[in-house]
């Protein structure tokens, strides 16, 4: 019963997404998803609460990119099958939605690493296991593959060559400047 995300990405780039879902096709999608999985998918409120509480501006966005992917894979028959009434739609939803931010629908379109980010997400929060791997396994290769610690690091090594760029500036000034002072000293 395992989600392979192989065959998840081949259906996907079978069937590729040629414009973006209108939102409300999109949530509908969604809640026709959760209703085959004997779920009582959240309200139009509890949707427009939930894009409130992300606060998140790629929201819509993500929302038609998890529809088409629903719809264009297997990953819809997958999700019915792991939807349980240990968690509210919602909170499987909210979840999803806090961990794929700020992953953007072309992010996800066009970056095999981000396409998996997202799909590796949406497991998540269904509580899947992915083909072929332990649930450590699974995790670590999330936190592999997560763009917000990415982009962490990223800022951390900027700030980095940045202090270290500085550094050699002062030294390197501090050495004209005692070069200077010893020039004027011997005329």
């Amino acid at each position: 019963m395992a989600i392979s995300l192989a065959h998840l990405r081949d259906q996907l780039a079978a069937s590729p997404i040629v414009s973006p879902y209108p939102h409300d096709l999109a949530v509908a999608i969604i809640c026709d998803t959760f209703r085959q999985g004997s779920q009582k998918p959240p309200s139009e409120a509890e949707w427009e609460k939930l894009e409130k509480w992300v606060k998140n501006p790629l929201f819509r966005e993500q929302v038609g990119m998890l529809a088409h992917v629903l719809v264009a894979s297997e990953l819809r028959k997958k999700t019915v099958l792991y939807l349980t009434a240990d968690r509210t739609p919602m909170a499987r939803l909210q979840q999803f939605f806090e961990e794929v931010n700020p992953l953007t629908a072309e992010m996800i379109r066009s970056n095999a690493f981000r396409q998996e980010e997202f799909l590796r997400k949406w497991c998540s929060a269904l509580g899947a296991d992915i083909e072929g791997e332990t649930e450590q396994q699974s995790k670590e290769r999330l936190k592999a593959l997560d763009y917000r610690q990415a982009v962490t690091d990223l800022r951390k090594v900027e700030e980095a060559r940045k202090q270290e760029a500085d550094r050699r500036t002062k030294m390197l000034q501090e050495a004209q400047q005692k070069d200077a002072e010893a020039r004027g000293w011997r005329e």
